[in-house]
């Protein structure tokens, strides 16, 4: 699989860190925190879901990839 630009690479390293749709999540998630912390906690899975939804929602829609350890790439199953 070829990530996008909206995808979001789980993992740690230069790679995730720099990768388009990693940058673009860390924006969200930035943005929603004081909601977050201040939300009670039922309301709090909601802004969760919300922030998935966002990146799933992109033109091409985000995915939540993995890599695989066997190779070079990115493992297909969304996580």
């Amino acid at each position: 699989v070829v990530p996008s630009n909206n995808d979001v690479l789980f993992g740690r390293g230069n790679i995730s860190a720099t990768h388009e749709g990693n940058i673009q999540f860390r924006s969200i998630v930035e943005s929603r925190k004081r909601e977050y912390h201040e939300a009670p906690w039922k309301e709090k899975k909601e802004i969760v879901i919300s922030i998935i939804r966002q990146i799933q929602s992109m033109d091409p829609p985000g995915r939540f990839l993995k890599r695989d350890p066997k190779s070079e790439g990115v493992d297909s199953k969304a996580v």
